[in-house]
C-alpha cells in the first residue's frame, strides 16, 4: 500500500511577504543612515530645514536650485526628502516630482519620483507593521487618521489606489493607515503603483515644461491622469468582488 503523500500546503502570508521584506532592507538602511545624519549632522538637518521651507512656500524652482546645489547626489536628496515628507506628513511632496523633471527631465525624474513614492509608501506601510495604531498615532494627528480610517474599511486595497488619484486625501495617511489593517504587503505596494502613475506622469511633464505644457500635451496628461479613476469607478463593483473573494480565501 503506497504511502500516503502529505497534504500540500499554500504557502503561507509571511512566506509571500518575506521576499518583499527583503528587497525593502536597502531602503531601510538608507532611512536609517538618513536618519543618523539628522540626529547627529547640524550642517545636514539646516539642509533638510531649507528645503522643507521651499516645499511649504510652494517653490518648486527654489527647490530645483537646492537639488542642483548637490551635484551627483542630488538624486539620493531627493529620495531622502520624497521619505522625510511622507513620514511626517503633510509634507507638499507633488512640488518634488515637479522639481525632480526640472532637474532630470521627464523620463529620468519621472521615474525617480515613481520610484522614491513606491519606496516612501513602503517605509509608512512598515513602520505602521512595526509601532502599530499608538505608535502612528504619534506620528500622525489622531484626527487625521480617523479622517482616513473609514474610507480604508470600506474600499480597502483599493482606498490605496484611490489615495493616490484624488487630491484632497492625503496619500501618506492612507499608507499609514493601510499598515495598521489586515492588507498585505504584495497588494499595497501595487495600489501604490497603479495609482501614482497618473500623478507622477501629470507632474513630471508640468516640470519637464517649466509650466508652460499646452495643447496636446496637457490634453494626454489629462486623460491619462483621468482615465484611470474613471475605469475605476466603471468597474468598481468588479473590483470590489474580486477584492472579498480574495479577503475570504485569505481568512481560510
Amino acid at each position: 500500500m503506497a504511502d500516503d503523500a502529505p497534504p500540500s500546503q499554500a504557502p503561507s502570508s509571511g512566506d509571500r511577504t518575506l521576499p518583499i521584506a527583503l528587497s525593502l532592507i536597502p531602503l531601510v538602511l538608507l532611512v536609517l543612515a538618513a536618519a543618523g545624519l539628522v540626529l547627529f549632522s547640524e550642517g545636514f538637518r539646516g539642509e533638510l530645514v531649507v528645503a522643507w521651507d521651499l516645499m511649504r512656500a510652494g517653490d518648486p524652482e527654489g527647490v530645483r536650485d537646492w537639488l542642483l546645489g548637490f551635484g551627483g547626489w542630488a538624486p539620493l536628496m531627493s529620495a531622502l526628502l520624497q521619505v522625510a515628507t511622507s513620514v511626517f506628513p503633510p509634507g507638499p511632496s507633488f512640488l518634488l516630482g515637479i522639481a525632480n523633471a526640472m532637474v532630470f527631465g521627464m523620463v529620468l525624474g519621472g521615474l525617480l519620483t515613481f520610484v522614491t513614492q513606491l519606496g516612501a509608501a513602503a517605509v509608512c506601510f512598515g513602520i505602521a507593521r512595526v509601532v502599530g495604531r499608538p505608535g502612528v498615532e504619534r506620528l500622525v494627528s489622531t484626527e487625521s487618521l480617523a479622517r482616513v480610517d473609514g474610507f480604508m474599511r470600506r474600499r480597502g486595497v483599493v482606498a490605496v489606489f484611490l489615495g493616490r488619484l484624488i487630491p484632497f486625501i492625503n496619500p501618506d495617511l492612507v499608507s499609514y493607515a493601510a499598515g495598521v489593517t489586515g492588507i498585505r504587503w504584495a497588494p499595497f505596494m501595487l495600489a501604490v503603483g497603479a495609482g501614482a502613475v497618473p500623478s507622477t506622469l501629470f507632474y513630471s511633464v508640468i516640470g519637464a515644461t517649466a509650466l508652460e505644457a499646452t495643447g496636446w500635451v496637457v490634453g494626454a496628461v489629462t486623460v491619462s491622469t483621468v482615465l484611470p479613476l474613471f475605469l475605476l469607478l466603471l468597474f468598481r463593483r468588479r473590483i470590489s468582488r474580486w477584492y472579498a473573494e480574495r479577503r475570504d480565501s485569505d481568512q481560510k
